[in-house]
């Protein structure tokens, strides 16, 4: 398997474009997720001839049965997040962040977290040999109210400067300095001096091996949760080959969206 997406999340279907069936598979996934976007493995899918009806299909009874929102929560209470030294009072008022940008900040990180979250654990129903202990307590998936979100930047709308420090952020858990851009840093284009800040904080904890190590746990914990939760899954399903492997490098390697739920849970509460 490869160490990086099997699609570019820069250049995947994009969401504000769709049209037809994929538009409306899009608003389904928005609606049974109860998320404000679309990330970019559903992106990917889309990309790929016959592979996003087929794959959602699979996965939305998954998502039904409530019970992946429980499994992200026991994953992140069980996962040591790579947290850096608490902000002080006013770094951020001093690289130019608002109570208003703050609040926007939350509120993205809050929509893919929830987004990759569920995405991770319910996937990995789909490609995990499934356990004989099965999780079947479920609560019906919260609903939740979003508040409008900034946009999603375009990479032509992101200055060269801004891009470098995405890429050296990107770069945190990843296969290296040219990985693809996880969607999630593109959306925080709009505040380079908060990318700054990031990469200040978390690069001590890359040098150290503290992000790979919980990226990697991460992603252990929740390939648990999903052979759980494999029991949702038909007993025999035939998708295409590349939406296989695209769903197996997702959910098994630990530079794909590992890395995204744990650098986007551990940025969360930093952020409190």
């Amino acid at each position: 398997m490869s160490t990086d997406f099997s699609y570019d999340p820069v250049t995947a279907v994009d969401e504000a474009t769709a049209t037809g069936a994929t538009a409306e598979i899009f608003a389904d996934i928005r609606a049974t997720m109860g998320i404000p976007l679309i990330t970019s493995i559903w992106r990917g899918l889309a990309g790929m001839e016959d592979c996003l009806p087929r794959v959602w299909a699979l996965t939305k009874p998954i998502y039904l049965s409530g019970l992946p929102e429980g499994a992200l929560a026991r994953v992140i209470a069980r996962a040591n997040l790579p947290l850096p030294e608490p902000l002080a009072p006013t770094q951020l008022a001093c690289v130019g962040i608002s109570p208003r940008d703050l609040d926007d900040i939350r509120a993205i990180l809050a929509a893919y977290n929830r987004s990759n979250g569920m995405n991770l654990v319910a996937l990995a129903a789909l490609v995990t040999p499934p356990e004989r202990d099965r999780t079947t307590s479920s609560k019906p998936a919260s609903t939740a109210h979003w508040p409008p979100l900034p946009p999603l930047l375009q990479r032509d709308a992101i200055d060269e400067d801004t891009w470098v420090l995405i890429r050296h952020v990107n770069s945190f858990g990843a296969s290296g300095i040219d990985a693809h851009v996880a969607t999630l840093w593109r959306h925080m284009a709009h505040w380079p001096g908060l990318l700054a800040l990031i990469h200040a904080a978390f690069a001590p904890l890359q040098a150290s091996g503290a992000i790979p190590a919980a990226t990697a746990q991460v992603m252990r914990l929740a390939q648990e949760e999903g052979a759980r939760m494999a029991h949702l899954r038909p007993a025999a399903f035939d998708i295409p080959q590349p939406a296989r492997d695209t769903l197996a490098d997702y959910v098994n390697q630990p530079t794909h969206v590992s890395r995204m739920v744990t650098l986007g849970h551990a940025l969360a509460h930093w952020l409190t």
